[in-house]
């Protein structure tokens, strides 16, 4: 098992691809602390996997970040792997009804074979802009300079942040969601270039559509228009996503670093 006796700190880990990431971790050996907002269906689920440890955590709070890292140099001393999957594309449920609706609205447009033409930025407030930035660009942030000075003194590792193909690509949405998970980019870059000489390596994922319970709340028509417009038409599963996580975490990825790859069934090609 390539992860025995390595200690991964995975975020978002309480469903979708950070839970799938925090299981694939943990059966190939690792003792894994995974963070999520959503204490009580983190504890349900991590209480299933083995040398798995719940922590309750708002990403966006640098003070609690920096208590959950403290919390693991005390019990462990070490980290190999952070994983920073949690992220959001709405800052509440009220905009994502809105964004749901909008790219609805867009879809039976085109079905009607009408230009659709949705208007987002007058509308975003700068609590929401704010929001969004804390948790997608922030959180990643405060993880990872938590996080450096224990993966330095383990002698070197890696961390995988996750962006979105929405980062590489036109999309019309609410902006503060590309533009979180374009500034992922340029932060795993910035990173990658200041931690190698630590042997740390620094990559991100940019995935499209993937089958996590965010993306099942889209009526199924849409979905099916969503993965239409990939080479591949269907959406990845959490475990796809995991596996290549894990290759970039483990020794097979031992060359890789400062990459973007796109597990987007060919919507992103570069």
């Amino acid at each position: 098992m390539q992860f025995q006796d390595k200690i991964a700190f995975v975020t978002g880990a309480a469903s979708g691809m950070g839970l799938a990431t925090a299981r694939r971790l943990a059966e190939q050996g690792a003792t894994v602390y995974g963070a999520d907002l959503s204490g009580e269906a983190l504890a349900q689920e991590f209480a299933r996997l083995p040398h798995a440890h719940p922590v309750p955590l708002d990403i966006a709070d640098a003070d609690a970040v920096r208590a959950a890292f403290a919390e693991i140099e005390a019990r462990q001393d070490r980290l190999d792997v952070l994983v920073n999957a949690a992220g959001v594309n709405a800052p509440d449920q009220a905009a994502l009804e809105e964004l749901n609706t909008a790219n609805y609205e867009g879809f039976l447009a085109a079905q009607r074979g009408e230009s659709y033409h949705p208007e987002f930025f007058e509308k975003i407030s700068d609590e929401d802009f704010d929001r969004t930035m804390r948790i997608n660009l922030y959180g990643s942030f405060h993880t990872i300079r938590s996080a450096v000075p224990l993966l330095k003194k383990t002698g070197g590792g890696a961390i995988v942040n996750f962006s979105s193909a929405a980062a590489l690509m036109s999309v019309a949405m609410p902006a503060y969601y590309p533009a979180s998970k374009a500034a992922i980019l340029g932060l795993t870059r910035e990173a990658a270039t200041e931690l190698a000489p630590f042997n740390i390596r620094v990559n991100a994922l940019a995935p499209g559509a993937v089958d996590t319970p965010l993306f099942r709340q889209n009526d199924p028509e849409f979905s099916e228009f969503l993965v239409g417009m990939q080479p591949i038409k269907r959406p990845a599963t959490p475990e796809e996503v995991a596996s290549t996580v894990t290759f970039l975490a483990g020794d097979e990825g031992a060359y890789y670093t400062g990459q973007t790859f796109s597990p987007s069934g060919g919507l992103v090609m570069q």
